[in-house]
């Protein structure tokens, strides 16, 4: 499956000129990588243990236009490192204006913090980056990160030429790189006429549907599987003796259109693709085209049964569970035949896409169901909008009747912000809240 970027704020702009910016605005002269750079914070002394913003719901707007008025300022961003406070940055008299913020907004976590940058600056910096090394670098991309002060640079395959050629360029000015390891580029090369185990009978892109899967276990199933991907090719020769067909509905984005299938991975119960980038550029769309990779697989090398097959290792994305194909039924015996009620969906998946986990974020008013690991007890919900939640109340019965294999609970929560933060887990009839914390989550046996 392609890799989808995105890229971080600013707009690339390819124009000349643009001055220099002081060098001691970058922390040395080697250009990092950009998740490296750090984030522009005020001193520790500056904030506080409330409040605690855990949504959106931050005054940034009222804060924005206050702030528009005054002199020197540059940008202003949200801080998740520091309970979501707005950060406000200006050029100069950081300091009179954290004064007048305070008595402006004296409720709101808010801080001023001075650069050693403008905002024109870094925009004229990109500009030069697009300009200088648009013949020699060819395709990249750039952008501006504003709460790090730096422009970024996005290649498709970071290679030491590459770097060696925008250090020397701007290896003192405020950028970062990025871009992938060449020891992790897929070899050139053409898209491979099969492998162990495979052979290909068709690579069309722009056909059938992105995200999906299917398995052809006789010559009626495939005529079913030619009509379902919408094929005009004349119907290969299979022997289903010894071989079933099986359907990889890729996607690619339209920028990235180059992908290639470079094997059919057998791993224990899961059938999956293995499709690569073999030229990866610095940053590929979000459309799902679809692409069909349709082959014949020896039945030797299939799982015993039931299996499932899938683009990738991973589980499908949320939104697109027809991605996986169950079969509940062997297909290694010369000639078996699956019925059309022994291959569909996962129908666990239809009905968990919308589910969250611990890490996700999770929307304030809407209640959301969320699989809750309770192996620890029901002490801390878990990680959510990067704080950790946990409460003071025991677990009720109720819930204990409800544990499923896995010690998980399908708890309903509903955030709320006002008057403070609170999610009130819902299971069984009986609601449980839980408080934001910045104390990391307890590990358990």
């Amino acid at each position: 499956m392609p890799i989808l970027a995105s890229l971080c704020a600013g707009l690339v702009l390819w124009a000349c000129g643009g001055p220099d910016l002081p060098a001691e605005s970058v922390a040395n002269r080697s250009i990092t990588s950009c998740d490296q750079v750090p984030r522009i914070s005020a001193p520790a002394s500056a904030y506080a243990d409330s409040p605690m913003y855990v949504a959106n719901e931050m005054p940034i707007d009222e804060v924005r236009a206050w702030a528009e008025g005054r002199p020197a300022y540059e940008t202003i961003w949200i801080d998740r490192d520091h309970n979501g406070w707005i950060t406000v940055a200006f050029s100069a008299d950081a300091d009179a204006r954290q004064s007048e913020l305070e008595e402006e907004f004296p409720s709101v976590g808010v801080v001023a913090v001075e650069t050693t940058w403008t905002l024109a600056e870094l925009l004229a910096l990109q500009e030069r980056i697009g300009t200088e090394l648009g013949d020699v670098l060819g395709e990249f991309s750039t952008g501006t990160y504003d709460d790090r002060g730096v422009v970024g640079i996005y290649v498709g395959v970071l290679t030491a030429e590459v770097r060696s050629e925008v250090e020397s360029r701007f290896g003192d000015q405020p950028v970062c790189l990025d871009g992938r390891d060449p020891a992790s580029v897929p070899a050139p090369g053409p898209q491979p006429e099969g492998g162990e185990g495979w052979r290909l009978l068709v690579n069309e892109p722009q056909v059938g549907q992105p995200y999906r899967t299917s398995i052809a276990t006789d010559q009626s199933g495939l005529e079913t599987l030619w009509a379902t991907i919408g094929l005009s090719d004349p119907l290969p020769a299979v022997d289903f003796e010894t071989e079933v067909v099986i359907w990889f509905g890729a996607v690619f984005g339209v920028s990235c259109p180059d992908i290639r299938l470079d094997d059919v991975v057998v791993d224990g119960p899961l059938i999956h693709a293995l499709i690569v980038l073999p030229n990866p550029p610095s940053g590929c769309t979000d459309d799902a085209n679809p692409q069909a990779f349709v082959v014949a697989v020896e039945r030797s090398r299939l799982p015993a049964g039931p299996f499932a097959i899938q683009l990738d290792a991973n589980p499908p994305p949320l939104g697109v569970p027809e991605e996986r194909t169950l079969v509940r039924v062997g297909l290694s015996a010369p000639g078996a035949v699956a019925n059309p009620d022994q291959i569909g969906r996962d129908p666990e998946l239809f009905e968990r896409t919308s589910i969250l986990r611990s890490g996700d974020f999770l929307e304030d008013g809407f209640p959301t169901l969320y699989e809750f690991n309770v192996h620890c007890g029901s002490e801390w919900l878990g990680e959510l909008n990067g704080y950790a939640w946990r409460t003071d109340e025991t677990m009720p019965a109720e819930w204990q009747t409800l544990i499923e294999e896995g010690e998980t609970i399908d708890v309903s929560l509903l955030l709320s912000t006002d008057p403070e933060p609170d999610i009130a887990a819902t299971a069984g009839g009986v609601t449980v809240h839980y408080r934001p914390t910045n104390e990391p989550l307890p590990g358990c046996d």
